[in-house]
């Protein structure tokens, strides 16, 4: 009896066995499509879903000999006709043209591989198409001379739209990077030996927006890259063959040139970001910086060969400017991310070209006058608003406020540098500065407790750094011409080091004071560093220049703020414990 139903159960189990194989053998035959019925109304299956014989050997070796071999006879049908022409018996014109419509054909060929799914037969027969055509072409423009330069890049300009045609339409990147691989060196050695740059920049303009949106469409990112430095390598060019002493371009086409490539790739990124509303790149950020100095510095840098004045150029990046602020509020409400860049990418792109503007139009003191307001109105903004940009953006017109007139070097030199010339006092730039930068600090110190406080805590301290250091070099440079000048006009030395020494000290224990309170927070970090920084000059300044009556009132100073300053920053970090909130 034992016998038996172990005999049962054993047959049992392998029933089950053979009941799980069959059915495993019967889902595969359903992924495969065998012996299904479509559901009534269901789209019949794609004949995609089927790998094609070539993709399921894509790896077999006599499938790979026999595409190697048909390419080889390819090209063994090229030669033949160049031979044909070699020798006579075809016409250079007519055996180069039948050398074109034959890679023509196999280009056609490709496109006929693809759309039956043979990826690898597409892709031979497109190579052979490039190794035919694009040296066809450098023969016939150098060696044959029947094509001039101009009808060489149309040449290229066909094969290249008719590779890249397909690979858009059968969505093939290979053949769309043996087109831009075949593209650009061919451009490139026939713009050298040629001598004709201006159609290939243009060529390479189009074939940028066109590998451009290639790449918005299917995510080709990397196709765009070589095109776009091609593309600005060749209008460098043309810009500089301008000014050779052999004229070799007119102002004119180089001008053209450089507002095509500002306006193809600026329209193309602003058309995605804009209207499409997706988020900044690395590519367009890149491309964007190199197309604006290529494109607006290009254009001033020809100016003195034109009836183009600065001060126009000046007021079209005001413009610019003004409409990158403008298309930046657009995507103020937007969702975090995408929107999020785009604030920035154009923000950043306004202030580039407000900052051109301004330098372009105005003197060299009233830049900083201009740059002193707008920082100040985007702090102002930014204490209503609490968007980090505008703190950023306030940080950027101080500092430019500061550097246009060079005050900002001033004022480190009044502090700290050695002084042999007649002292200057620090005149209407370092007001402004001292203005522009107190009121900048005092704006910036709203908006606290919000989100990514922490870079705004660190552009605060970017502000009152610039605002200390203006407020220290201007108090230097109107102290010392009252009690350390010389009859003929120099300073003495120890005098300026105790003056430098006190005005330092000073400032430490007004900053040590302010940082106290919760909303200075920023300013109590300062405390330590002046500290260090003081001693470090005593020891090289100081004691070396001063006499015995000023570096007493030198130590004195520096004495009281090593005492009280600590203790300040020490109440300043218990006050802002206390006021932050418990989560």
């Amino acid at each position: 009896m034992d016998d038996r139903t172990t005999r049962l159960e054993s047959a049992v189990g392998e029933l089950r066995q053979t009941v799980a194989a069959l059915e495993r053998r019967l889902a595969a035959l359903e992924a495969a499509g065998v012996g299904s019925t479509p559901e009534p109304g269901a789209e019949s299956p794609a004949p995609a879903a089927t790998p094609p014989v070539e993709a399921k050997s894509a790896r077999d070796p006599i499938v790979i000999l026999s595409l190697i071999g048909r390419l080889l006879l390819v090209l063994a049908g090229g030669f033949f006709l160049r031979a044909m022409t070699d020798t006579g018996t075809l016409a250079p014109p007519v055996g180069l043209a039948l050398g074109f419509l034959y890679a023509l054909v196999w280009l056609f060929m490709a496109d006929r591989a693809a759309k039956r799914q043979q990826a690898q037969g597409a892709l031979f027969h497109a190579l052979g198409t490039a190794m035919i055509a694009f040296p066809l072409l450098v023969e016939a423009a150098t060696k044959f001379k029947v094509l001039s330069g101009t009808g060489a890049v149309l040449g290229i300009a066909v094969l290249a739209g008719a590779m890249l045609a397909v690979a858009w339409r059968r969505q093939l990147r290979i053949v769309a990077w043996i087109a831009v691989v075949g593209a650009l060196p061919t451009c490139f050695a026939l713009l050298v030996q040629t001598g004709v740059v201006a159609p290939f920049a243009f060529l390479l303009i189009a074939l940028g927006v066109v590998t451009l949106w290639m790449g918005y469409a299917y995510d080709w990112w990397g196709l765009r890259w070589p095109v776009a430095l091609a593309a600005d390598v060749a209008v460098v060019g043309v810009t500089l063959r301008v000014l050779s002493p052999e004229h070799q371009e007119t102002p004119l086409v180089a001008m053209a040139l450089q507002l095509l490539l500002l306006a193809a790739y600026v329209l193309s990124i602003a058309i995605r970001t804009i209207i499409r509303r997706r988020g900044v790149v690395l590519f367009e950020v890149v491309q964007t910086i190199a197309v604006l100095v290529i494109g607006f510095g290009g254009v001033l840098y020809l100016s003195r060969v034109t009836a183009i004045g600065p001060r126009t150029i000046g007021v079209i990046g005001l413009v610019l400017g003004a409409v990158c602020y403008g298309v930046a509020v657009r995507f103020l409400d937007g969702e975090e991310g995408a929107s999020e860049r785009n604030v920035y990418f154009y923000t950043s792109l306004g202030l580039a070209y407000v900052l051109g503007g301004l330098v372009l139009i105005l003197g060299s003191p009233w830049v900083g006058v201009a740059c002193g307001l707008l920082a100040v109105a985007a702090a102002a903004l930014w204490s209503r608003l609490g968007r980090l940009f505008l703190l950023l953006n306030a940080v950027v017109y101080l500092l430019a406020c500061g550097s246009a007139s060079g005050v900002l070097l001033y004022c480190a030199r009044a502090i700290a540098a050695p002084w042999t010339e007649p002292w200057a006092l620090p005149g209407m730039g370092g007001i402004v500065l001292l203005v522009a930068g107190g009121l900048s600090a005092y704006l910036a110190t709203a908006q606290r407790g919000r989100e990514n406080d922490d870079i705004a805590s660190g552009l605060r301290l970017l502000l009152d750094v610039i605002f200390a250091l203006a407020a220290g070099g201007c108090a230097v440079g109107y102290l010392v011409p009252r009690v350390a000048s010389l009859p003929d006009g120099g300073v003495n030395a120890g005098v300026l080091a105790t003056v430098r020494t006190g005005v330092l000290s000073i400032a430490t224990l007004a900053i040590a004071w302010a940082g106290r309170q919760p909303r200075w927070r920023e300013w109590a970090w300062l405390v330590y560093p002046l500290l260090v920084g003081i001693g470090l000059k005593m020891v090289m300044q100081d004691f070396k220049e001063s006499r015995p009556a000023t570096l007493f009132i030198a130590m004195a100073l520096y004495g009281a703020a090593l005492i009280v300053a600590p203790r300040l920053r020490r109440a300043a970090s218990a006050t802002t414990t206390r006021a932050e909130p418990v989560a």
